[in-house]
C-alpha cells in the first residue's frame, strides 16, 4: 500500500503551528526565527516530507498595497485565504507590500530587483496600470484580486457590486420600502456599480431614482438629515457601501433621535466582525472571500499552464446576511 504523502499541514499539526509558519520556515522566508526554522526542517525530515521540485511547483509572487494592521476589515481574511489556497496547491510563494510611492516611481518589488524568478503574480487591489505592465514584463502570468477596472486586460477576480446593490435594494423593496438612499464614496468604481444595481432594482419595480438620496460618505450628515426630516422626506432605508460606513451613519441617525430599524433601516457590506457587534446587528453582504481566493489561485495556475488563453474576468456574487437592522413595513 502506497504511503500517504506528508504535507505542510501534517507538519503543522504535529508541531502545533500554523501551516503558514511551516511554509515560511521551509521556504526560508523572513518573520520566522532561525531556531524555529531549524526545528521545522528537522521535523519535516523526520516525517519524510519531500519538498516539491522547483520545476513541478509554481513560484508565485503576491503583491499588496494595504499595510498589515489590527482592525476589523476583510484584508487579513483575504491574505489568509490567498496563503491557504497557495499552500493547498503546494506553491512556492512570497508576499510583499508595495506603497503608492514605489508604484509611482516604477520601482520593482524587492525580490524581483534581486533576481528572483516567478511563474505568476497576484496583485491585490487596484494598482497603477503602468506599474502592472512593468510587473507583467518580468512575470508573464498576472491576475488581479479586487480593485477591478474595465481598463484591465488581465485575468481578474472581483466582487460583483452591481449584483450586491440590486440584491440589497430588492430585499428592501420586498419588505415594503420604496424610498431608499445610498451612503458611500460615490467616486470609486465599486460604488458606481452598486448605485447602478440599486437604480436597476428601483426602475424594475416602477420606483423613482432620487439622486438627492444618494450621499457621499464625507458629506455633512446632520445638515442633510435635518433638511429631510423638516421636509418629511426621510427615506425608510439606506444602503451603505461598507459596514463601517453603516455604523457611522447609525451614530449620526441616533444624534437626531432616529432609531434603527424602527424609523430607518440600514444595510452594510462586507460582513466584517463589527457588523455582528453593532447595535443593532447589521444586515450586510458577505463577499465570499475564501472562495474568491481559491478562484484567484486556480485561475492563475490555469494561466501558467495555458499562457495564450483569453483573459478572464470572474465576478463573484455576494451573499445576503440577515440580521436586525432592517424592518418590514
Amino acid at each position: 500500500m502506497k504511503n500517504k504523502k506528508v504535507t505542510i499541514t501534517d507538519i503543522a499539526e504535529a508541531m502545533g503551528l500554523s501551516p503558514v509558519s511551516i511554509s515560511r520556515a521551509l521556504s526560508d522566508q523572513t518573520g520566522i526565527s532561525d531556531e524555529l526554522k531549524r526545528k521545522v526542517i528537522q521535523k519535516a525530515a523526520e516525517m519524510g516530507y519531500v519538498k516539491p521540485k522547483r520545476n513541478m511547483s509554481a513560484r508565485i509572487l503576491v503583491l499588496h498595497q494595504t499595510p498589515y494592521r489590527e482592525d476589523n476589515s476583510n484584508f487579513s481574511h483575504m491574505m489568509q485565504g490567498i496563503e491557504k489556497a497557495l499552500q493547498k496547491e503546494d506553491a512556492d510563494y512570497s508576499i510583499e507590500f508595495l506603497d503608492k510611492e514605489t508604484q509611482n516611481r516604477m520601482i520593482l518589488p524587492y525580490r524581483l530587483s534581486k533576481g528572483f524568478a516567478f511563474d505568476g503574480v497576484i496583485l491585490i487591489g487596484r494598482f497603477n496600470l503602468n506599474y502592472a505592465a512593468l510587473i507583467n514584463e518580468k512575470i508573464p502570468n498576472l491576475i488581479f484580486l479586487t480593485g477591478y477596472s474595465p481598463a484591465y486586460d488581465y485575468d481578474s477576480v472581483w466582487f460583483s457590486f452591481i449584483n450586491a446593490g440590486y440584491k440589497q435594494c430588492q430585499y428592501l423593496i420586498d419588505r415594503g420600502h420604496t424610498r431608499i438612499g445610498f451612503v458611500g464614496n460615490r467616486k470609486v468604481y465599486r460604488n458606481k456599480e452598486k448605485q447602478n444595481g440599486i437604480a436597476f432594482a428601483l426602475e424594475e419595480n416602477g420606483l423613482p431614482v432620487d439622486e438627492a438620496l444618494f450621499w457621499e460618505s464625507d458629506e455633512d450628515y446632520p445638515a442633510k438629515l435635518q433638511n429631510l426630516i423638516a421636509d418629511n422626506r426621510l427615506p425608510t432605508a439606506f444602503i451603505c457601501d461598507h459596514d463601517f460606513t453603516a455604523i457611522e451613519f447609525i451614530r449620526a441617525l441616533h444624534q437626531h433621535d432616529i432609531k434603527v430599524p424602527d424609523d430607518v433601516s440600514i444595510l452594510g457590506s462586507g460582513n466584517t466582525e463589527v457588523s455582528a457587534l453593532s447595535l443593532p446587528p447589521l444586515t450586510t453582504m458577505d463577499l465570499n472571500i475564501e472562495y474568491s481566493c481559491r478562484v484567484v489561485v486556480s485561475t492563475l495556475l490555469k494561466r501558467i499552464a495555458e499562457p495564450d488563453k483569453p483573459a478572464e474576468n470572474i465576478a463573484v456574487l455576494s451573499t445576503l446576511v440577515e440580521r436586525e437592522s432592517v424592518r418590514r413595513i
